[in-house]
């Protein structure tokens, strides 16, 4: 039904089945020349239209969360051997609630992420950038999001945690099964696969809970263990959801950002030069990319009552595609430049890639240091710096990414020429 949908010229149906190596970009016009919000024959509403897509996210009452949906068209329930419902990151942590459960989960976690703590960071996050690339100085050719983007993430949750080298491994695995997900279970063994992993990670998030119970450490589980947001501790189930969600949310949406502005960065070589020379535009190069291709293309939000916007009825539990990746090119926000990165973009951070209103990214800020310490760092170190052959995008389509970017370092080859 679906591909008939597609080839009547459905636009929502397009939306959802793109295939991800194509320009979804183009998917995104033809929603915005129908109109600010459409329907599509599968009863889904999307919109790409930067006004609309704002007050969608920022008005929680009437668009809540796919949690909050009566009739789910899909069910996200996963059992273990013995029967029992496994916890699901992005289905069972404060992403999907709505207040006032979110409220109280979400400024639990707040503190560790906040403008101070953050900044805190940031000269760590730098030293572990600078060795991971002595590391890969002399090397011929690397790939730019399995040999560091991947890893700078990986490193900053598992601090998080108060964990060490021995689990980056298995949190990278987890990381990129749990952001996967995020497009649907399509085949028996995505479900295979997506099923082993929240096994072992309740297992091994439940393990270092008691851990963390007996001997607590300077670290967010410890915090967690101890926490009465609202006067009552937090449920077993409450800490393993927001531990695998930290995860998965923090590790997915970070490397995919790093791989797009080093991919962003190197494809043109006047970018490249300007940072190099003012690498006071770094944290502009950043947010650019979050607009220009973001890392996350769309969210979805539920109607909790009957909506007319934009001269549409929506009904009652209606999905609604919340296309960020379109919105960030508005160009009645953006200019009739929109469609083009613009390093020196003066509104660069009016995207919607991080959402807006309650459900606005907890880990936003950290994210954009991750990402700009990672340009700054490289381009320093690495200032020529090449695309190599051989780079592909990830099979996703709520994620835009790329699984590999090799590069190739020109002062090191001409050395050795």
């Amino acid at each position: 039904m679906l591909r008939i949908l597609m080839m009547s010229g459905d636009p929502v149906a397009q939306l959802i089945a793109r295939r991800p190596e194509r320009d979804p970009y183009l998917i995104y016009e033809s929603i915005r020349e129908k109109g600010a919000l459409i329907r599509g024959n599968i009863g889904a509403f999307a919109t790409c239209d930067h006004e609309l897509a704002s007050l969608i996210l920022r008005d929680s009452a009437r668009f809540g969360s796919f949690a909050v949906a009566k009739a789910k068209p899909i069910d996200t329930t996963v059992y273990d051997d013995r029967g029992e419902r496994l916890i699901v990151p992005m289905d069972d942590s404060f992403l999907s609630m709505d207040p006032p459960d979110h409220t109280r989960l979400r400024r639990m976690v707040a503190p560790w992420f906040s403008p101070r703590a953050i900044r805190e960071r940031t000269a760590t996050i730098e030293t572990m950038l600078e060795e991971l690339l002595d590391d890969l100085a002399g090397q011929d050719e690397w790939d730019a999001v399995n040999d560091l983007a991947v890893r700078v993430p990986i490193r900053v949750i598992a601090a998080f945690f108060g964990i060490g080298e021995e689990d980056f491994e298995r949190f990278r695995e987890w990381g990129g099964i749990i952001g996967t997900s995020v497009d649907g279970i399509r085949t028996m063994r995505d479900l295979k696969t997506f099923r082993q992993m929240l096994i072992e990670m309740q297992e091994f998030f439940g393990g270092l809970i008691e851990l963390r119970r007996r001997e607590p450490g300077n670290d967010l589980v410890s915090f967690m263990v101890q926490a009465e947001p609202e006067g009552e501790p937090l449920t077993w189930h409450d800490m393993i959801a927001t531990c695998g969600v930290l995860l998965g949310a923090g590790f997915e949406t970070t490397v995919n950002l790093i791989g797009n502005c080093v991919l962003t960065v190197l494809e043109d070589p006047g970018i490249r030069k300007q940072l190099i020379d003012d690498p006071e535009l770094v944290p502009n190069a950043v947010e650019e990319v979050l607009r220009w291709d973001a890392p996350v293309q769309y969210l979805l939000r539920v109607t909790t009552e009957p909506v007319t916007l934009a001269g549409v009825d929506i009904p009652e539990d209606s999905p609604v595609f919340v296309v960020v990746g379109g919105a960030n090119r508005d160009p009645k926000v953006f200019g009739d430049n929109a469609q083009e990165f613009d390093l020196r973009r003066k509104n660069s951070r009016e995207h919607l890639t991080f959402g807006d209103g309650i459900h606005l990214c907890v880990g936003a800020g950290l994210a954009r240091i991750e990402a700009a310490a990672t340009l700054r760092v490289l381009l320093r170190k690495f200032p020529d710096l090449r695309l190599a052959e051989g780079a592909e995008r990830r099979p996703t389509r709520v994620v835009r990414g790329m699984s590999s970017l090799p590069v190739r370092d020109g002062a090191t080859a001409a050395a050795r020429t």
